[in-house]
């Protein structure tokens, strides 16, 4: 996959636009794939394979025994009852008014991809009358759900992510059916941010339809300290909260069986903004790409 990535990138010169045609990628064999899926397929398999290259530097590295991408959870909830106390890969945290949590994390081996896309999310379980329960999950893309009505801009979206939910049904290993929430927070900021806008939803029935909504996103994006876990809050990294958007994925169509895409993105040789569309590429200006236009959804 690294092979065919370098042979791909080699393709693209510094030629001026329009860019001479060349088949369109946006379809297998008249098969409609997913960007999102996509894009985690080639980070998650550029990953693993920087994995296996390192281990075969250094084979009798044991830190390099964890192979595992942003897909899964690092420590699943079930782990972490089985793992109880003390066990490896967990340690308690001392938070505000001395309050104590059992922290669940494994070790993730690092690869030039981790250090562009990687972030990790803090999953708290509040429980009354016992320790949070804490789980640090990796993540390269953050997966914003965006039904609500409240939600029409990405702020928004991100705001919602961290908002304390209820959850119903949690059973303890007594059986007993216990009154629990749950909080999540961004512990860190990977320095590419990679938001996925959640269009295509399930439905109770079975099946997919795609969310028609156009959510409004800004040229820059400041990271509120409030959506920070609490010990990074603290910490003045400004610097590192601060985003500038320079691509943008667009499906069309009503479908999610179908339809096409489109991206935007920022050419910095340009010092401008380009439509791509198969192989048709035009200049566009800024307003175009945040504009949001009916048959179109980011």
């Amino acid at each position: 996959m690294i092979d065919s990535f370098v042979q791909l990138m080699n393709e693209f010169t510094n030629m001026p636009v329009p860019l001479k045609p060349r088949q369109a990628l946006g379809d297998k064999m008249g098969q409609q794939e997913d960007a999102e899926e996509y894009l985690g397929f080639i980070l998650n398999g550029l990953h693993e394979e920087m994995v296996n290259l390192k281990k075969l530097l250094s084979p009798n590295n044991e830190n390099l025994t964890i192979s595992n991408g942003p897909k899964k959870h690092l420590v699943h909830e079930e782990e972490q009852e089985e793992q109880g106390k003390g066990s490896e890969g967990e340690w308690e945290h001392v938070g505000p008014q001395n309050k104590t949590s059992i922290t669940g994390q494994a070790d993730f081996v690092q690869t030039p991809i981790t250090s562009i896309f990687l972030g990790h999310i803090r999953s708290v379980i509040y429980q009354q009358s016992s320790e949070e329960s804490t789980t640090l999950q990796p993540f390269f893309m953050l997966q914003l759900d965006i039904q609500s009505d409240k939600i029409c801009t990405v702020p928004e979206a991100l705001e919602s992510l961290v908002a304390k939910e209820s959850v119903q049904g949690y059973t303890t290993k007594t059986k007993q059916q216990v009154e629990i929430s749950r909080r999540i927070t961004l512990e860190k900021l990977p320095r590419v941010l990679v938001l996925h806008l959640k269009q295509f939803v399930y439905e109770k029935t079975g099946g997919c339809q795609k969310l028609i909504k156009n959510i409004k996103y800004p040229v820059d994006l400041e990271v509120s300290k409030e959506l920070l876990s609490p010990g990074v809050k603290n910490k003045n990294f400004k610097c590192h909260r601060t985003y500038r958007l320079f691509a943008v994925v667009y499906h069309h169509g009503n479908s999610a069986k179908g339809g096409h895409y489109t991206t935007d993105v920022f050419q910095i040789g340009l010092n401008g903004w380009l439509c791509i569309d198969d192989q048709t590429v035009k200049l566009i200006n800024q307003y175009q790409v945040v504009r949001p236009t009916a048959e179109r959804t980011a």
